[in-house]
């Protein structure tokens, strides 16, 4: 006998259909990942001004969404953000280098090239010439940042715990620095480029400060997703299938316009 015609389902029908209808909903309901994230303003890559979150935030919000998730994400500071993440109470940290966490889960596609660049006082005759230049001055890093990262040369300099080193933490950090440097309590500090450029613009101070770029090659970004966990790689996947997506289709050229930027992959 055809469902439809029993008469005990007949007359209960309606009832059916609602509970079919919530299981409908319920199963349909985007699946929630999270994403943890470094509470300091870094634009133009999180956190911007002017209601803009940053150009990796609005590259991931579109790629899970596409695929149906929900996105959600959870500045803290950058120590914590990686204990979170390390622990698997978040999906994913957005923008780390491979040497800040090296055991969690890696798309093969990057979502930023770093640019590591020196600051330093106009008005100081030093200038960055190499890593042995370095050794000349007091040098402010931000502790748990991929500092050196590619660079074996500049990597050894600044495992060697040399008195001429400090570190801070990473709350606010590039401000502090420039802070340091303005007040003559450190000679330099390294960041990004990009980022630099853009605190000192927020600071009024650009025209205090030079940069010399560290090296030719990029230091890479990317999405790390937790440890030990098996949906980790299939988010992974996730993203390396959709960001060759936004690139075909002009997405990602309209999300980088935005913000000035071009493609990091070209």
């Amino acid at each position: 006998m055809n469902i439809a015609e029993n008469p005990v389902t007949r007359c209960a029908g309606p009832a059916i259909a609602a509970a079919l209808a919530l299981v409908w909903c319920l199963s349909a309901r985007a699946e929630e990942i999270v994403f943890v994230n470094d509470a300091t303003p870094y634009c133009p890559y999180t956190i911007c001004t002017e209601g803009k979150e940053g150009y990796v935030i609005d590259v991931v919000k579109a790629i899970f969404q596409n695929r149906g998730y929900t996105v959600t994400i959870k500045n803290q500071p950058w120590n914590r953000a990686l204990e979170t993440v390390q622990a698997g109470k978040a999906n994913g940290i957005l923008a780390v280098t491979k040497s800040a966490a090296p055991d969690l889960i890696y798309p093969r596609h990057e979502i930023a090239n770093y640019i590591p660049a020196v600051f330093s006082l106009n008005t100081k005759p030093w200038n960055y010439d190499g890593v042995a230049s370095l050794k000349q001055v007091r040098l402010g890093l931000i502790q748990n940042y991929g500092n050196g990262e590619g660079n074996p040369e500049l990597e050894k300099y600044l495992e060697s715990k040399s008195s001429r080193i400090s570190y801070i933490a990473a709350q606010d950090g590039d401000l502090h620095l420039f802070l340091m440097i303005e007040a003559e309590h450190i000679d330099a500090m390294i960041e990004d480029q990009l980022v630099g450029n853009f605190i000192l613009e927020k600071m009024g101070k650009k025209h205090l400060f030079k940069s010399n770029r560290i090296q030719q090659n990029y230091i890479y970004g990317y999405i790390g997703f937790r440890p030990a966990d098996k949906s980790s790689q299939k988010l992974a996947d996730i993203f390396d299938e959709e960001i060759v997506k936004l690139r075909k289709s002009g997405q990602l050229k309209r999300i980088l316009d935005v913000y000035g930027l071009s493609d990091w992959e070209r």
